[in-house]
């Protein structure tokens, strides 16, 4: 265990989906880096538990970029019997998760490597309560996550009462996106962290 005052690289790998990765540990903690942003553990813990904390009803749960799962503990320790489905398209990013997250572990949680986008086209079975779409590949937000067919086809997979939240870095503009969610839902509600901005849809 690293017990320095700043954390240490323990891990280290080329991804031709997502670039550099990189894994940290520190306190026996860990932290998962993508293109020199953290993406799991530390920090992303608190800025996740804001929105997590409006979720009121989370059974069946639906994650677009599942990363090292630091939403999913989230989600776990507060419905520990929610089943959830998490999509990463990086298999390189899914072997870290198991690895050093814990994610094999999770009871409840479905892995699936694949493609947001095409999986979302292709999927026919139950609806969601919660749904979350955290597709970042390092800084970058895929364009056809806010095309108009990704969206109609998120609302269908939502249950009456279901939300589902974006995740939106605040270096990027968000007017474009807030735009085409009012579009394709009835209600969409912004909250604002110190890093990012979350957006509710229903």
């Amino acid at each position: 265990m690293n017990f320095l005052p700043f954390p240490r690289t323990i891990y280290k790998s080329m991804s031709k989906i997502s670039g550099e990765i990189v894994v940290k540990e520190q306190f026996g903690r860990y932290t998962l880096h993508v293109q020199n942003l953290i993406q799991s553990g530390g920090i992303i813990k608190g800025i996740w538990k804001k929105p997590l904390k409006k979720v009121t009803k989370a059974e069946r749960i639906l994650v677009f970029g599942l990363g090292g799962g630091t939403a999913v503990q989230l989600i776990k320790s507060r419905f520990p019997k929610a089943k959830i489905i998490g999509i990463e398209i990086d298999e390189e990013i899914i072997k870290i998760g198991k690895k050093y997250f814990g994610l094999d572990k999770v009871e409840g949680l479905k892995i699936v490597d694949g493609d947001a986008i095409k999986w979302v086209r292709n999927y026919q079975g139950d609806k969601f309560d919660l749904i979350l779409v955290d597709l970042y590949l390092g800084s970058e937000f895929p364009e056809e996550a806010m095309g108009d067919e990704f969206l109609k086809k998120l609302k269908k997979l939502l249950l009456k009462d279901g939300v589902v939240i974006f995740n939106w870095l605040k270096n990027k503009s968000e007017r474009r996106l807030f735009e085409k969610l009012e579009r394709n839902f009835a209600q969409v509600e912004k909250m604002n962290t110190a890093t990012n901005l979350f957006f509710f849809c229903h």
